[in-house]
C-alpha cells in the first residue's frame, strides 16, 4: 500500500510557529504560498509512487498508512516527521527551490517509515548497541536513513542533489548528520541497506 501525500498549506497552523517563533504571519503570505503548494504538489506526483515503493523493496519495510498529510510551513526551527511538516519558504518572500523540498520530504518520510516499523528499536541488529554506541543520538538515528536516501538520489534524482545534502548536513541546527554521512561513505549505503533488511526480517519473524 503506497500512501497518498496530501499537502496542506494552513495559515492557522503557520500563524502559529511565527507566534512561537515571535514574529508576524502576514496575511500577504498566504496566496504565494498557496500557489507554492500547488507546484510542489504537481512536481511530487511525477516521482511518488516509485519513490515510496522503492523505500518498500530496498528495506523491506511497509507503509502502514493510506494518505499521509504533509503540512507546509514559511518558517520554523527545522522540518520535522511528526506531524509532517516541511519548510518552504527560506525568508520572508523567498520559496525553497522544489528539488529541494522534495528532498526534504523524502527525508522525513523515511523517518516515517523507519518509525512505523521499528527501526530504532533495533538497537543491537542495527549495531547502535556496540560499533555506534558512542555516536551521537542524532547520528545514530540518521545513519540507515541516510543510506536510504542516497538510494534514491542515485536511482531516481541526480549525485548534485546528493552532494547538495552530504554539504548542508554540516550547518543544521544539531550536530551528527554530517557524521552519519561519513558512516555511510565508510561503511557504503548497499552494505547498511543490507544490514537494515536483514534486521527488519529478523524482526518479522521473531
Amino acid at each position: 500500500m503506497i500512501p497518498k501525500i496530501e499537502f496542506v498549506y494552513s495559515w492557522i497552523y503557520n500563524q502559529t510557529f511565527f507566534m512561537l517563533l515571535k514574529r508576524e504571519w502576514k496575511l500577504e503570505y498566504l496566496k504565494p504560498s498557496l500557489r507554492y503548494t500547488k507546484k510542489l504538489e504537481k512536481e511530487w506526483k511525477k516521482i511518488d509512487k516509485k519513490v515510496l515503493k522503492e523505500m518498500e523493496n530496498v528495506t523491506g519495510m511497509r507503509w502502514k498508512d493510506k494518505e499521509i498529510t504533509c503540512f507546509l510551513v514559511n518558517h520554523c526551527v527545522h522540518s520535522f516527521s511528526w506531524p509532517l511538516t516541511v519548510i518552504i519558504s527560506g525568508g520572508e518572500g523567498k520559496f525553497r527551490r522544489v528539488d529541494h523540498v522534495i528532498d526534504i520530504l523524502v527525508h522525513e518520510l523515511i523517518h516515517n517509515l523507519f518509525s512505523d516499523n521499528g527501526v530504532y528499536k533495533l538497537d543491537k541488529q542495527l549495531g547502535f548497541d556496540k560499533e555506534f554506541k558512542d555516536e551521537l543520538r542524532t547520528t545514530k538515528a540518521h545513519i540507515y536513513l541516510h543510506a536510504l536516501h542516497k538510494q534514491l538520489y542515485l536511482k531516481f534524482f541526480n549525485k548534485r542533489r546528493l552532494v547538495r545534502d552530504i554539504a548542508s548536513a554540516k550547518y543544521k541546527s544539531m550536530p551528527g548528520y554530517d557524521r552519519a554521512w561519513e558512516i555511510v561513505e565508510q561503511y557504503g549505503h548497499e552494505n547498511l541497506l543490507k544490514r537494515l533488511r536483514n534486521a527488519i526480517k529478523k524482526n518479522k519473524s521473531a
